[in-house]
């Protein structure tokens, strides 16, 4: 047997410590930060945490709230300014529920896999939106943490964390687009049913290749492509659509649980701006009593166990005064990009998307992103979240642009004053858009009207 030594160098993929609580400070709503640090005060004795009152004491009030704003036009909520300028101090209940990113994060730590993997597949979590899809690709991504990679096929290592990712519940978790969501939950099928095997794989094949032909209905064409007949194709489609398009809808909140605004938007010299909400300020510090003991001591002298608490303390408070500082930048940002919305709501709102925000500020969009969910500001026109302000364009005849928000609030204004006896349809609609300037499609107007929840001409006459 021969015995011979070898040299071997290897690299690893590290997220440093201090960067996984930045990220995963981020993305925490107030509440859940309050959370956050509690349980890290409770585990960290040279922290000192004290619960926010205002959150402790609205809870259980019963009194008249402000409500938060996802519709495009917010007239019924409007706040006087003269009457209350304290609108940081109004709440609004939302449910709590177990988030999508809460319910991963209990499934990561339990996959067999490195501490390191387990970190980048969080990270990917983190990136997941409300629907459980992952919007961004993976390149771009990737150009987000590639300085905290130390390794040269880190790319590799992020797409089989993609992998392990979508491995998790629910079903179809961290696809890039609908088909691709769909082909995940039926890959999960395909690994434990005995019948209706081939339906089921020809309901992936039409999922993955054609599902643009089962929502104009062209089975002939599928028919073709598949060699299927058309009695298994309508079958296929059937399975197709009993799987969930939105993996991440059943953590959606509902209005039980009261939220504090990040941020507090006011007029000062005929201009809105944004400042922090002092209310909800994290009452988080070091303990005052263990800093002098360690400034007369020494931090050479101190107990490594001690001074490695020493550490984490000092990184918590500096990663939730930076968190503070970058909710308020993004805000400042959105508010001076939106002073027509909160001077005459809805209809006042610009195109704006997160890539203007990321290129002012200097960040990227992801954390754009991050920062823009769950995060909320107050305003005399209610609460609304960041990311509410975002849109995308519409062309008008004269080469401006009109936001999609703005438009959807002016077919809710048209709607809104026809007559219940002759309604007006979604041609009329797109007519008397045009007539104001913004050329507007039938089926975009129709797209608006169904996220509008408003029904067809034929079902609002009366």
């Amino acid at each position: 047997m021969a015995i011979s030594l070898n040299t071997r160098i290897s690299q690893t993929v590290s997220l440093t410590p201090q960067l996984q609580q930045s990220i995963k400070l981020l993305q925490l709503s107030n509440s859940e930060l309050e959370q956050e640090l509690a349980k890290e005060a409770e585990e960290n004795p040279l922290l000192e945490f004290e619960p926010n009152p205002e959150i402790e004491s609205n809870i259980s009030q019963t009194s008249e709230r402000l409500e938060i704003n996802q519709s495009p036009w917010t007239s019924n909520h409007r706040i006087s300014q003269e009457d209350d300028e304290d609108w940081g101090e109004q709440y609004e209940r939302i449910a709590h529920k177990q988030t999508l990113l809460e319910y991963l994060e209990e499934q990561i730590h339990l996959l067999n896999i490195g501490a390191e993997e387990q970190s980048i597949v969080a990270y990917l979590a983190g990136c997941l939106d409300d629907r459980g899809y992952l919007p961004e690709d993976l390149q771009t991504i990737y150009a987000d943490i590639e300085t905290q990679l130390s390794t040269a096929d880190s790319f590799e290592r992020l797409e089989k964390a993609l992998t392990k990712l979508q491995s998790l519940d629910p079903p179809g978790v961290g696809a890039r687009n609908l088909a691709e969501c769909l082909s995940l939950q039926i890959n999960r099928i395909l690994e434990n049913v005995d019948t209706d095997r081939e339906s089921w794989e020809l309901a992936k094949e039409i999922a993955s290749s054609h599902l643009s032909k089962v929502g104009t209905k062209d089975w002939q064409k599928i028919k073709q492509a598949s060699g299927k007949t058309e009695v298994a194709v309508l079958k296929a489609v059937n399975l197709i659509r009993t799987l969930q398009h939105n993996p991440g809808s059943q953590f959606e909140r509902e209005n039980d649980q009261w939220i504090l605004p990040d941020v507090v938007v006011k007029l000062k010299n005929k201009r809105w701006t944004a400042e922090s909400n002092p209310n909800a300020k994290p009452r988080l510090s070091l303990n005052s009593e263990y800093a002098k003991i360690l400034k007369e001591h020494g931090q050479k002298k101190i107990d490594g166990a001690l001074k490695q608490k020493m550490i984490e303390a000092s990184w918590l408070v500096k990663n939730i005064t930076q968190r503070e500082e970058t909710i308020l930048r993004v805000a400042q940002s959105i508010v001076s990009r939106q002073q027509q919305f909160f001077s005459i709501g809805a209809i006042g709102m610009r195109p704006l998307v997160l890539r203007e925000i990321a290129e002012e500020l200097e960040m990227h969009e992801s954390t754009i992103s991050r920062v823009t969910t769950q995060k909320y500001l107050a305003c005399p026109l209610g609460i609304f979240e960041f990311k509410y302000f975002f849109s995308s364009q519409v062309s008008s005849e004269n080469g401006s642009g009109i936001s999609s928000t703005a438009i959807q609030a002016l077919i809710k204004k048209i709607v809104g004053e026809e007559s219940p006896n002759k309604p007006i349809s979604d041609t009329q609609i797109a007519q008397l858009l045009g007539e104001q300037g913004y050329s507007i499609a039938r089926r975009t107007i129709a797209k608006y009207r169904d996220i509008l929840r408003i029904p067809p001409v034929h079902l609002r006459k009366q």
